[in-house]
């Protein structure tokens, strides 16, 4: 697997863009480095969403499009919770400091264009793990990323406009608190 760290510059979109390139490598008989890789992947893609929103200035196109997607990631990361891969894994989706400067609008296309390639490669990872994978649970969470790494690049193209989070429901302890930018409406 790539190396992951943002680096010093906090470049969460290059990072997910070489995990998003290394997951057609991984082995999908190994169950558990895939589910890793897909967690590292969500919560890579999360803080992409923050950049791209963050860098929304009329909090209307970007934001709203990361709203929606943050519902979608909350689901693929509770899928990944419920295999048996995470057995005794502490996953956490850790927030990244905010940017020192606002994100610019290439900021933002270049986080969303890491979100759809990790969507690209995440839907056939997932797919082949959870066609090699000898447990129930896995075989059922991973191939219910399937179809949620498409909605998740829908909900970035702005084709899924109404998925949202109910802020009334208490967040489970691997989903870390709202992510640094422009507070939602």
């Amino acid at each position: 697997m790539p190396d992951l760290d943002p680096g010093p510059d906090n470049d969460v979109p290059a990072a997910l863009t070489r995990l998003a390139a290394s997951l057609p490598a991984l082995d999908p008989a190994a169950t558990t480095p895939v589910v890793l890789a897909l967690w590292e992947g969500t919560g890579l893609a999360h803080a992409c969403g923050a950049i791209a929103a963050a860098a929304d200035e009329t909090q209307d196109r970007w934001s709203r499009r990361s709203r929606n997607a943050e519902a979608v990631e909350h689901l693929l990361a509770r899928h990944l919770t419920h295999t048996t891969a995470a057995a005794g894994q502490n996953l956490r989706l850790d927030i990244l400091p905010a940017p020192a400067a606002r994100p610019g609008p290439g900021d933002a296309d270049a986080a969303v264009t890491a979100v759809l390639a990790f969507a690209g490669t995440a839907g056939p990872a997932a797919q082949a793990a959870a066609a090699a994978a000898t447990v129930w649970d896995d075989r059922r969470s991973l191939s219910a990323w399937i179809t949620l790494t498409t909605e998740l690049a829908a909900c970035w193209r702005g084709e899924r406009p109404f998925y949202r989070l109910r802020p009334d429901t208490p967040a489970p302890p691997w989903w870390a608190a709202t992510p640094p930018g422009p507070a939602p409406p």
